[in-house]
């Protein structure tokens, strides 16, 4: 382990050492850049801004790893007590949002079903909020586990969420509006999909058209997680089939 983290740790400092080099940052700048650094810990926003930049070069890592359906940002809203759910995720009782319909299986790679997975969904609320979150939302609004059936299948229904912006009021946000870029994230629903023997699979879908999906802040949008605009008696459809990689395949192939 100590051989592995000096490796890790090298590198990344060669890495700024070298962009460093490459941009003959002076002096002045690289005390702005400790100095911005403590403002964001002071802020509480430490995370916030490894996530931002970050986090999706480790999904990435996943999904080279272990195969299976594309992996992507977790996000800081996931709640492992989510209830389970039949038919419906809790709603605002005046929700008027545009209905959703979330389906589709679970399988190997085999294409075989996954009978019992869990699969965690979550979004946002109509406002750009999460439920156990903000502005007092009950924790179970807007979230949900499923559980897939003896053909790997699942359905939900549930509302359209919308775009949100990450908090830009702090020094994250103060970054990328000074990088000229936004801190929009584009609507999306949140999946976590766990199954005994399998590789846990993180991810999102994503709505073709919206906005900001060209353009995502957190840089999580994938082609293969858009979906187009499906209907079924007026009722906007998402259908994704999740594949599961084994647990042990990373393990596997390093052997």
């Amino acid at each position: 382990m100590s051989n592995r983290l000096e490796a890790v740790v090298a590198d990344i400092v060669e890495g700024i050492r070298g962009a460093l080099m490459k941009h003959d940052v002076t002096f002045d700048e690289y005390r702005q850049g400790i100095g911005y650094i403590m403002k964001t810990v002071e802020a509480g926003e430490l995370p916030l801004m490894i996530d931002a930049f970050l986090n999706t070069t480790i999904c990435q890592i996943e999904n080279r790893n272990f195969g299976g359906s594309t992996s992507t940002l977790e996000g800081p809203y996931f709640l492992d007590d989510a209830p389970f759910v039949e038919g419906a995720l809790k709603t605002y009782e005046d929700d008027r949002h545009e209905p959703l319909l979330l389906r589709g299986r679970v399988l190997d790679l085999a294409g075989a079903p996954v009978a019992d997975a869990i699969i965690d969904v979550w979004h946002s609320t109509p406002d750009g909020h999460y439920g156990g979150f903000h502005n007092n939302i009950p924790r179970d609004f807007y979230r949900g586990k499923l559980r897939t059936d003896a053909a790997g299948g699942y359905e939900v229904r549930t509302t359209v969420p919308v775009a949100y912006k990450i908090p830009d009021q702090g020094p994250v946000g103060a970054l990328l509006e000074a990088m000229g870029r936004h801190s929009w994230r584009p609507a999306h629903v949140h999946y976590k999909v766990r199954a005994p023997g399998f590789h846990t699979l993180t991810t999102q879908a994503y709505f073709e058209g919206g906005e900001y999906v060209d353009s995502d802040c957190c840089e999580g949008v994938h082609s293969e997680l858009i979906h187009a605009d499906v209907r079924e008696s007026g009722i906007k459809v998402i259908e994704t089939d999740f594949e599961l990689a084994p647990a042990l395949a990373h393990a596997a192939a390093a052997a």
